[in-house]
């Protein structure tokens, strides 16, 4: 059963009936909600966030959408789905817009993992010593480091390992989206090297 109140469910029940049948399952402290095996959003304490599938985890950051956070044996745990505040179910048209590229951008997602390589290190900017250190700080599966993000991935390793330098974030980021650091997305990388520049001075 979905955690959100009557209204806002049967809203969300009737705008995914069109992708097909919606099967849910009890993970990352709340329900995911998914089509075909292919996940796209989490509900959790009468709360629903949608998943930040290539270019929208930046435009979701962009309109300041809070990340997903779960406690996994007490340590946070921030994932990329990112929640749907009131001002956004009252506006059914823009949300049922995010919700459609939220399915069909999991969907691309999903049908390109199932051509890429199984291991961290077949990964674009990744290599094996990269994938030790991921695996020394608990992330040792690819869908792990999609999960968490290269932000978080990031500081993970500066605080186990001491690395601190905008590439790394850069190759963690290119790693996710698939391709190398030098061609990532202009928009991702700017914000990205923002949030490196702002951590820098802490």
């Amino acid at each position: 059963m979905l955690f959100l109140p009557e209204q806002r469910k049967a809203h969300l029940l009737s705008r995914i009936a069109q992708y097909g049948e919606l099967t849910t399952k009890s993970q990352f402290g709340g329900v995911s909600l998914m089509i075909d095996d292919v996940m796209f959003a989490i509900t959790s304490d009468n709360q629903f966030y949608l998943k930040g599938s290539g270019f929208l985890e930046t435009l979701y950051k962009a309109t300041k959408m809070s990340s997903y956070t779960y406690l996994k044996k007490g340590i946070p745990i921030i994932l990329r789905y990112y929640h749907i505040t009131d001002s956004l179910w009252k506006n059914q048209q823009k949300l049922d817009q995010y919700i459609d590229m939220s399915y069909h951008y999991s969907i691309q997602e999903y049908l390109g993992q199932r051509k890429k390589p199984c291991r961290i290190k077949d990964l674009p900017n990744l290599g094996v010593i990269l994938e030790k250190r991921l695996n020394q700080i608990g992330i040792n599966q690819v869908e792990e480091l999609r999960l968490i993000g290269a932000k978080a991935c990031y500081l993970k390793l500066m605080h186990r390992h001491n690395l601190r330098n905008s590439e790394l974030l850069l190759s963690l980021a290119g790693a996710i989206v698939g391709c190398h650091r030098s061609v990532l997305p202009s928009q991702l990388k700017m914000e990205l090297l923002d949030w490196y520049n702002e951590l820098s001075f802490q």
